[in-house]
């Protein structure tokens, strides 16, 4: 109600418009509220279309339309020059990650799949995402629906191929060596063993490799590291094991090249005059160039008999490429955003994988569909709880060291490397993990992409408020909204051997964290005191000397706690340098196993109800 005042020709018009007005709006306000929104529209590529026609034709449809199918790809980015598509759907991409060729590739395997070959469209972010700022925003809101709404998430961490073979041309040859032993490395991956044992017989038979005597190939296939035993099953090699002088021995078991005619003769200015051979082909004189010429059938029976060289050959083409697809998973996997992706997969279990450098086999042209068994990309099983202990069960991969020492003294077997490295990082990662141990081009992209996985979903909506820029940042504010036991951890993990202290305070935010650290594994937190001592100068312990200072070791568990005489909980501690008196500590910046372990148990102070880390 109004109650107008002395009211005039004008006050009375006033408001009449007011009310008009005041109807007008709420008129406005209920419409609006009557109003269906409209669907959201997802932009979606034509698999066969990019198959067989070599173009990418897109799509829109309602990304809530019933019994809408697609596959969502997920992959880490390349830096290629740009390439434009006109979507036709109202907009011109921009395509810098991959090349279109190797995308088309993969088009056609997805026609080929066991249970993609139904499928009609694929959601990748390069061509379907408008990046207008405009309707960029918008979709990038809608992201996690669109991965959720997959049928399946296909994880291709080679789809920036083009780019790996540019920037190196060791990337370049291993890429290219992997291509001719791609259906092997593909039955490896899958762990499918009567189809890999069957290329293996077919590669002795091609190399004319002798079946006698009979004890010959079974050396060979399970005495050396060259093989599928090797590749599948780790073995400890006694010292001093050497595979090239094993392989060495095992050949002279038969020894084809001394029944052929020797064709060597001397001439002036080459190695002949240092070295003296009776073989058909000594292989020191192709070194150069110009070299005795012989008959064509000795060339052919040189090439038939030497079959050594063929194994080393092929085994190293296998090792390289599955390393190099190990490392390149362990690349993917540390995307930030990456990780919500496939952690989106866990909740339909929903996630296969694929790489781009296995599409094409001998000269170019695909092979799998020729195949005889149906031709499947590669499935991570995040309910095969029986097949992920097996592989974590494993120590010799825990971390760079662990793995470069297996390669050196076991069989190193490839095949169990790989699926540890998946597993490790799709299924064990914990919140710190993810949120401190991934790669992000902006620093609050870590609180976007990892809190909804988390406990601490419900602070999504406050992050744009913390002007997060650093990892110092984070780290500070992970300890405001963590629980305690989250709080523990990160502090042991800043105290950890490995990290690296630079002297800057707060000391339990700014050190570099180390890759390494694990929870559960021994940590040893022995401290060089000396280094410390300025630091503690500045924070006004002004008495502090290596005789003054205060060192506390904090276990993480009691010292009573009843544990079996296996378990290395009571190792994982603190360790602190300060002032009881002040109540000022800071986590030492450097680590040394030579230093003993100091205690203050004698020295009568009473220890405060809790610590000031600085």
């Amino acid at each position: 109600m109004y109650i107008l005042k002395n009211p005039t020709h004008i006050d009375c018009c006033d408001f009449v418009l007011a009310y008009i007005n005041l109807l007008l709006k709420g008129t406005q306000q209920q419409q609006r509220q009557q109003r269906p929104k409209t669907p959201f529209q997802v932009v979606l590529v034509d698999i066969k279309k990019a198959a067989k026609d070599r173009m990418i034709r897109c799509v829109k449809k309602p990304l809530e339309e019933k019994d809408l199918k697609y596959v969502a790809l997920t992959y880490r980015w390349g830096e290629l020059h740009e390439t434009l598509i006109d979507t036709k759907v109202g907009y011109t991409a921009s395509i810098t990650s991959f090349a279109l060729d190797d995308f088309y590739g993969l088009c056609e395997m997805m026609t080929m799949e066991s249970d993609l070959k139904h499928i009609k469209y694929v959601w990748v972010d390069a061509i379907c995402v408008d990046q207008r700022p405009s309707k960029r925003k918008a979709i990038i809101y809608q992201m996690s629906n669109i991965y959720d709404k997959a049928t399946y998430i296909l994880a291709v961490p080679d789809l920036h191929l083009n780019y790996l073979k540019r920037i190196s041309i060791k990337n370049y040859d291993i890429i290219d060596d992997g291509i001719k032993y791609c259906k092997d490395i593909y039955y490896l991956i899958h762990g499918n063993t009567d189809p890999f044992t069957v290329l293996e017989e077919k590669f002795l038979n091609d190399s004319n490799v002798p079946n006698d005597p009979p004890s010959l190939r079974q050396l060979l296939l399970k005495h050396t590291d060259h093989f599928g035993d090797s590749f599948m099953q780790y073995k400890m090699h006694a010292h001093p094991y050497c595979p090239v002088l094993t392989l060495n021995r095992i050949s002279q078991t038969v020894n084809p090249l001394s029944s052929l005619p020797c064709w060597w003769k001397k001439k002036n200015g080459l190695i002949s005059n240092l070295h003296q051979c009776n073989t058909a082909f000594c292989p020191i004189t192709f070194f150069e160039r110009d070299h005795p010429r012989s008959q064509l059938v000795d060339k052919l029976d040189f090439e038939e008999a030497s079959w050594k060289p063929k194994i080393i050959e092929r085994s190293t083409c296998i090792r390289q490429s599955m390393e190099f697809l190990t490392d390149l998973v362990e690349d993917w996997s540390s995307r930030v955003w990456v990780i919500s992706e496939y952690n989106i997969a866990k909740k339909k279990n929903n996630l296969k994988y694929w790489f781009i450098q296995l599409t094409l086999g001998h000269s170019n042209s695909p092979f799998y569909s020729v195949m005889d068994d149906e031709f499947r990309f590669f499935k991570f099983d995040f309910e095969d709880a029986s097949f992920a202990d097996a592989m974590l069960k494993t120590t010799y991969y825990v971390n760079r060291k662990e793995s470069r020492e297996t390669k050196m003294f076991s069989t190193n077997p490839i095949y169990i490397r790989f699926h540890y490295t998946m597993i490790r990082h799709l299924k064990q990662q914990t919140f710190l993990e993810m949120i401190l141990g991934s790669k992000a081009s902006k620093n609050e992209d870590r609180f976007y992409s990892v809190l909804p996985l988390s406990e601490y979903a419900n602070k999504l909506t406050e992050v744009s408020d913390w002007d997060i820029y650093n990892m110092v940042l984070i780290k500070l504010k992970l300890y405001d909204i963590m629980t305690v036991k989250d709080k523990l951890t990160l502090l042991f993990w800043s105290a950890h051997e490995d990290t690296i202290g630079n002297d800057i305070l707060p000391t339990f935010a700014t050190s570099t964290l180390s890759l390494a650290f694990q929870p559960g594994r021994l940590i040893r937190l022995l401290s060089n005191y000396a280094y410390n001592i300025p630091l503690c100068k500045r924070l006004g312990i002004h008495h502090a000397s290596i005789q003054t200072l205060d060192v506390v070791s904090i276990p993480a568990f009691p010292h009573n706690l009843e544990v079996p005489s296996d378990n290395d909980c009571h190792d994982y501690k603190i360790t602190l340098i300060g002032s009881f008196a002040e109540n000022k500590w800071v986590i030492p910046c450097h680590h040394h196993f030579d230093q003993p372990r100091y205690y203050n148990g004698n020295r009568g102070l009473e220890g405060p109800p809790f610590f000031d880390i600085y």
